[in-house]
């Protein structure tokens, strides 16, 4: 089973973020593969207990989605061996979605998620591992959701809720080029295993009963 993220071994060429160098495509490479021996994300609302235990056990990723960033870097900060970190911008507190707010999050953060198309181009610039979200509320809301999908360009999309991706990603398949990931809604070992016969890379969820490490 994939265990952690090897900091050291992601330091990046191409970007400089502050005085972290990046390179995104190297870590969106070893995100995917972290999935593909491990494909379910503990999500967690903030930096609490349920951040201690998958920032102690050997998880492929970490989706943060929401609590203050602040504690969420202190809780990080000296860890060499993690999970990939993830942390949704549009949800947590005490930083702002831009440039700036990049920047300070680059000090702990590997992989920034948003349903905003700026925000994406933003973290690829930075040099980011980038997921946009796209809400299956209804077609119209897909369909606009992969334009903006189609212009950003992110590294992986996720779809929520989770339990529509299967009809999703059947209608709209030659449209969702990137790896797809499935998000909310997710809460027993069936539906995870429909969603990943379905062709996700991977599903995010915060119930821990299906989170596969100790």
């Amino acid at each position: 089973m994939r265990a952690v993220n090897d900091v050291a071994g992601d330091r990046r060429k191409e970007t400089r973020v502050g005085n972290v160098t990046r390179n995104s495509k190297q870590v969106a490479q070893k995100f995917f593969g972290a999935l593909g021996e491990d494909p379910v994300v503990p999500a967690v609302r903030g930096p609490g207990i349920a951040l201690e235990r998958v920032l102690g056990g050997r998880y492929p990723a970490v989706f943060v989605l929401g609590g203050d960033v602040f504690e969420l870097l202190r809780k990080v900060r000296g860890r060499e061996r993690r999970p990939f970190i993830c942390v949704n911008v549009d949800m947590v507190g005490g930083v702002a979605a831009d440039a700036s707010g990049l920047r300070f999050l680059s000090r702990g953060v590997d992989g920034i998620i948003s349903t905003h198309r700026h925000v994406i181009e933003l973290a690829k610039g930075a040099g980011f591992l980038t997921i946009q979200r796209l809400f299956a509320i209804d077609s119209g809301a897909v369909e606009r959701g992969i334009k903006l999908i189609r212009h950003a360009n992110p590294d992986g999309i996720e779809i929520l809720p989770g339990v529509a991706y299967p009809e999703v990603v059947a209608r709209y398949r030659e449209s969702l080029t990137q790896p797809t990931l499935a998000g909310g809604l997710i809460t027993d070992r069936e539906t995870v295993k429909h969603i990943l016969d379905a062709g996700a890379a991977g599903v995010s969820t915060s119930t821990s009963s299906l989170w596969n490490s100790t």
